[in-house]
């Protein structure tokens, strides 16, 4: 049994009732307001918000489950933003060693008061923003989780947080985040220009205090940058994470096409022993837009096109198919040389 699985926490000891639980977490509640997304099941069968369903955390917890490579028992798990605590203590109950960062108190007191209802011993909450994350300051963990949080970030301290969460990675980096679906806007980072767009958090003018009670929205920066798929990926890739995966299942019903799921693994980088020409090739950024290049087979044509592939003779659409490629209209012909030859018709 892990900790805290049999349901007895500290605030729900032998002499207390559900009635004082649900005392406890209404004066929670009045003091740092509702719990604003994360419906947590405490002992008793008492909720912090009304029961429902979290896709994004189910998704999460088995994308971990099947790659950390060791039990969840047995990982030292970093929650980054954690907001309420629901995933640091979710991982908790399966006997992780966790830790959480949240940046606004309202929220840390919230952590607290679940992960002592539910006796996790092993679950510590910080204040503290994120981009003070090191090694020297939290150690290192298995698994490192970064869900709604990438994008509420300036594109220098997301970069910024992309190495460290790989410093303190030993193993697999989850990330949830919005993308940008075109490139609007380039930022320069250490001398190479990444694309996305510029998302709005807090006006000017606003007060400290107004920011801390948008919970959902950064801490302190008026706008955040939201990078390309492409522009992510690339970041991910120079900052020396070996592998890289999107989770599309368990799967997320009703998920928006800009919200996104990746796998980022620290491994070790293979050597090709069969091939030095592919050994010694250098990691080759991903370009920005939708890739245009498919099998012929899958390309949609007008009615004249198709009636002109199956009239005229292979002898005229041969000489006629390096004119098309030329203006985009046929794909580019990946059939190595030596191919081409020996689908060629015998001449009679």
């Amino acid at each position: 049994m892990v900790d805290g699985a049999r349901g007895v926490g500290v605030l729900l000891g032998e002499d207390s009732t559900v009635q004082d639980l649900e005392s406890q977490l209404k004066s929670v509640v009045d003091q740092h307001g509702p719990w604003t997304a994360m419906s947590i099941k405490l002992p008793g069968d008492v909720h912090t918000r009304e029961p429902a369903v979290d896709h994004r955390l189910k998704r999460i917890l088995q994308a971990c489950e099947d790659i950390a490579g060791k039990p969840l028992s047995k990982c030292r798990v970093l929650d980054l933003a954690c907001l309420e605590g629901h995933y640091a203590l979710e991982f908790a109950a399966h006997g992780s060693e966790v830790v959480g960062i949240e940046g606004r108190a309202a929220s840390v007191a919230k952590c607290n008061f679940a992960r002592d209802a539910l006796g996790f011993s092993r679950a510590v909450f910080h204040q503290d923003d994120v981009r003070n994350l090191s090694v020297a300051k939290y150690g290192v963990f298995d698994i490192v989780i970064c869900s709604g949080l990438l994008y509420h970030l300036p594109a220098r301290d997301a970069w910024a947080l992309i190495r460290a969460m790989h410093d303190v990675c030993a193993g697999i980096v989850v990330v949830d985040t919005f993308i940008a679906l075109s490139d609007r806007v380039s930022v320069e980072l250490d001398g190479t220009a990444y694309h996305g767009h510029v998302y709005g958090e807090h006006d000017a003018d606003d007060s400290a205090e107004a920011k801390a009670r948008r919970l959902w929205a950064s801490l302190d920066n008026e706008s955040s940058f939201w990078f390309t798929e492409p522009s992510l990926l690339n970041l991910f890739a120079r900052a020396g994470y070996t592998s890289c995966f999107e989770v599309l299942v368990p799967t997320m019903p009703g998920n928006l096409r800009d919200r996104k799921t990746y796998v980022a693994m620290k491994g070790r980088p293979a050597r090709v022993l069969t091939s030095d020409e592919t050994d010694r090739q250098a990691a080759v950024a991903i370009p920005e837009g939708a890739n245009p290049r498919m099998d012929p087979s899958q390309a949609s044509h007008g009615v004249v096109f198709t009636a002109a592939k199956r009239m005229l003779p292979q002898g005229i659409k041969d000489a006629i198919k390096p004119v098309l490629r030329a203006v985009h209209v046929l794909p580019p012909d990946q059939t190595p040389a030596f191919q081409r030859d020996v689908d060629k018709p015998a001449k009679k």
